[in-house]
């Protein structure tokens, strides 16, 4: 080996180094033809075993399929050859016997698993049908197709009325059909056709029977191939199965014998080629690293040489390109070297600042610096971080420095050092800090600060005995804003109110945002009752006056809960709660903006979350029960229809009625679980008692801010089995006024079931008239306050009269509540009002007590006293 110039000569490999070569060659290619042999072998092994299993696989479905033919055949022969069906479904169709009975019903469906059972006139109508275990009649013409039937009476009656059986196939859909005469001792098959009614027996293979078949004769994972499917890729089936209609394409788990000679030899022979081959290669290798050796300690030298220059450049590179800069002073701090990544970083001309000390470049000395260079060590290390400095725009910035004490080259002691930049990672901690401690809509102190603040002045407060006031605001219909104008508005909402807040507080006040449109106040300082009124009512005024969303003035106010300390608690947490305590007290009453906490309000409260968790209960214990008061048709003269009206039998407090507990359900959401539980159980019980009755049923309007009440009354409906046409769902006008769109919605998909809708307690709302045209209600239930008002005032008769009139206009049917007397139901009768309600025609009644006899002489005039 020879080397000029730094560079290493080529090494000439010897002869044996050639001729070992080559035998290692040929050695590997002849240990590769053999093993490449014996995988070719295999593979052909594995051929001829997977084209046997293929045939015995296709052999056993083949009788798979005749058993099944042959076990349906036999089941119908069963059921046609039979006096008692000749008479019950031949002679005429006895459903009773058929279905009732169970003599042919349900349990040929869920034992023996026939999705249809036919019986056809002997002129091909449809006189009986069970579908999938269900009592339905569908035409089988309808359900098979025309053209099957026709093939299915030609080929009994070539069979004398026999029963016979086929695999059809209709659009992708294999049915094992099998058909026969319906025959008897007396009329024997041979009689004729014509005077034979044809039983059917269909079962539709769907995927998992044929599963389950092919389990049965250990054919896995048999399935059909889909025609789109063989059409593209007709390699996917297993076989071609000729049937009625078309023919059909099988596949299954091909899995055969052969399978484990590709799963277990085949590896082996693989990994036994690669040991082979890996072992020659470490023998040649052997042989060939002796003469490798000196090549290699060359090229490794070589190689150690080019990667010192690397080393040197890529420092050289990073020196220059990374987001540090580099620098070197004397004995004198003075700055006698900086890298070139100086004026890229601080903007500064490297030449302005060499000579110059690096204590000047930092905006302001620090201490701990000055201690170290006062350290005579060498080689010790110091390391400040956010050191503050200006860069050349005069812009504030921060670096990380890094000082280390050296000897230079001349004997002398220096410095060397790093400074990274870390502006950006200050000025996100800064802005991380801000965020949480302020709200990034309003910029507001948030729930974080706020209680810092307030924990801050109770422990000052302690001390001298100072009183504050903790003030929960919560706006007054924002949700409104945000459903109509959208979250935006919302928001420019909020910080509108944020900032007429800010202008309400004193120095000494902070006012933070607790969350959506929930705000807290803390007022240090307030003396009594009347500053902290007068404080509250400037608020008010403020928030009271309009703001101007997308163009249009809207009005918010807002309502107030005040707890105070130290009269009411000592602690953050405390104050807090019962300043929510009287804010919820406050929004109760619309007309008391702001109201302060008394302690009986957290008894209240108790007692609420009790009810409400009794309420919970009821509703899974059966502590309620249902009454129904009678509605008379005025036209008919008979009762028609039921409403249902829910009671609670509370173990502790007794009867409750409605108005006691609905307000509560509505406020928690139970109402929903309430309804359905009312539903249920009217629909059911009025099912079972009365064939024709009608009930109708309270809706809460909180109930239509969902979208799944319409499959609620679905469920209901096909769980107890009532018609939807007669069921009444009772709303009040002012559903309507919220999301007016989305309620529309749900009411046509209710109509859509078949269920009726009334508007409920008509006139006292605030619906427009246009309402009665726009939703698709059927009838209108004149408040009882109209009826009362009658008694002596034919202004008030007068307004009955027009109302009854503006349904008609309407096609709506007109249900009069409140109806107490004889006078009044005449008087109806007279203004052609359609349904009476009240006490004069029944009070709430159990089911038992309902009474459908019941006519009123409409001439009698002998009211009973109100009660």
């Amino acid at each position: 080996m020879s080397a000029a110039d730094g560079d290493t000569a080529p090494v000439q490999a010897p002869d044996t180094h050639q001729i070992m070569k080559q035998t290692v060659t040929l050695m590997l290619f002849l240990m590769v033809a053999i093993f490449l042999t014996t995988i070719f072998t295999l593979f052909q092994t594995q051929n001829d075993l997977y084209r046997n299993a293929k045939q015995q696989a296709t052999q056993l479905l083949t009788k798979a399929l005749d058993n099944g033919q042959q076990s349906i055949r036999d089941h119908l022969s069963d059921n046609a050859a039979w006096n008692e069906a000749w008479e019950n479904l031949h002679q005429q169709v006895n459903t009773q016997w058929a279905w009732d009975a169970q003599n042919l019903g349900e349990s040929l469906f869920t034992t023996f698993g026939y999705d249809g059972v036919f019986v056809l006139s002997a002129d091909g109508q449809t006189r009986y049908s069970v579908l999938s275990g269900r009592l339905q009649l569908v035409p089988f013409e309808q359900w098979l197709g025309k053209n099957v039937l026709a093939e299915l009476r030609r080929e009994v009656a070539r069979n004398d009325g026999r029963a016979i059986s086929r695999l059809q196939l209709v659009d992708d859909r294999l049915t094992l059909v099998a058909a026969a005469w319906i025959t008897s001792e007396e009329k024997s098959a041979s009689e004729g056709p014509d005077d034979h009614s044809l039983m059917i027996f269909a079962e539709t293979l769907t995927p998992a029977k044929l599963a389950a078949l092919g389990e049965e004769y250990v054919i896995h994972d048999l399935h059909m191939v889909q025609a789109d499917i063989l059409r593209d890729r007709p390699e996917r089936a297993d076989t071609l199965f000729p049937v009625s209609g078309g023919t059909v394409a099988f596949a299954w788990d091909k899995k055969s014998p052969g399978d484990i000679l590709l799963t277990w030899v085949l590896p082996l022979l693989v990994l036994l080629m690669i040991i082979s081959v890996l072992f020659a290669l470490v023998l040649a290798r052997k042989a060939l690293i002796k003469a490798r050796m000196n090549d290699e300690k060359a090229f490794l030298l070589e190689r150690s040489r080019q990667a010192l220059e690397v080393s040197e450049r890529r420092f050289r590179d990073i020196v220059e390109t990374t987001t540090d800069w580099i620098w070197e002073a004397d004995e004198e701090q003075q700055l006698s070297w900086i890298s070139a990544r100086f004026p890229a970083i601080t903007g500064y001309r490297i030449n302005d600042w060499l000579g110059r000390s690096f204590h000047s470049f930092l905006s302001t000395v620090d201490p701990a610096l000055c201690l170290w260079l006062e350290q005579p060590e060498t080689g010790n290390v110091l390391t400040l971080t956010h050191c503050p400095y200006l860069s050349a725009q005069g812009s504030q910035r921060y670096c990380n420095l890094t000082v280390k004490r050296v000897t230079r080259s001349d004997g002398t002691i220096g410095f060397r050092g790093t400074a990274t930049d870390v502006t950006l990672e200050v000025e996100a901690s800064e802005r991380i800090h801000y965020l949480s401690h302020h709200d990034e809509l309003t910029g507001l102190p948030n729930r974080i600060q706020m209680k810092e603040f307030l924990e801050g002045r109770l422990q000052k407060g302690s001390e001298v005995d100072r009183p504050l006031a903790m003030i929960s605001l919560d706006l007054n219909d924002f949700k409104t804003i945000n459903d109509v104008y959208g979250h935006s508005a919302g928001d420019a909402v909020l910080s509108e109110v944020s900032a007429r807040l800010r202008n309400c507080m004193r120095s000494t006040d902070l006012v933070a945002r607790q969350g959506g449109d929930e705000f807290i106040i803390i007022a240090p300082d307030l003396v009594n009752h009347d500053d902290i009124d007068i404080f509250c009512r400037r608020i008010i005024e403020e928030l009271r006056r309009p703001f101007y969303v997308c163009g249009n003035e809207m009005f918010i106010g807002a309502s107030m809960g005040i707890a105070l300390s130290p009269q009411h608690a000592r602690t953050a947490s405390d104050l807090l709660r019962y300043s929510d305590i009287a804010l919820y007290e406050a929004k109760k009453d619309k007309n008391t903006p702001w109201v302060f906490y008394k302690p009986d309000m957290a008894e209240l409260i108790v007692q609420r979350r009790e009810l409400e968790q009794a309420l919970r209960e009821a509703i899974k214990e059966n502590q309620l029960f249902l009454l129904y008061q009678p509605r008379y048709d005025i036209r008919l003269g008979r009762i028609t229809s039921l409403e249902a009206l829910v009671r609670w039998r509370h173990p502790r407090y007794g009867l409750l009625m409605p108005d006691q507990f609905i307000p509560l359900a509505e406020e928690t959401g139970i109402i929903v679980a309430l309804t359905d539980w009312v539903l249920t159980t009217a629909c059911r019980d009025v099912g079972r008692h009365f064939e024709s009755l009608s009930v109708s049923i309270n809706m809460s309007p909180v109930e239509f801010r969902a979208t799944d009440i319409a499959a609620r009354v679905k469920n209901t409906l096909e769980a107890t089995g009532f018609p939807a046409s007669r069921l009444e769902l009772e709303v009040t006008e002012n559903v309507t006024l919220s999301r007016p769109e989305q309620t529309q919605k749900i009411m046509h998909e209710l109509k859509g079931l078949g269920v009726r809708l009334l508007m409920d307690d008509f006139g006292t709302g605030y619906a427009s008239l246009n309402y009665l045209r726009s939703f698709p209600f059927d009838g209108i239930k004149l408040d009882k306050s109209f009826i009362f008002a009658m008694d002596g005032s034919e202004t008030a008769k007068h307004i009955v009269e027009k109302i009854i009139g503006l349904g008609k206009d309407f096609n709506l049917e007109v249900t009069a509540e409140g109806v107490e007397s004889q006078e009044q139901l005449s008087q109806l009768k007279s203004y052609q009002c359609d349904i009476a309600q009240g006490y004069f025609i029944s009070r709430p009644v159990t089911l038992e007590k309902v009474d459908l006899d019941q006519s009123f002489n409409l001439q009698m005039k002998s009211p009973p006293a109100r009660s």
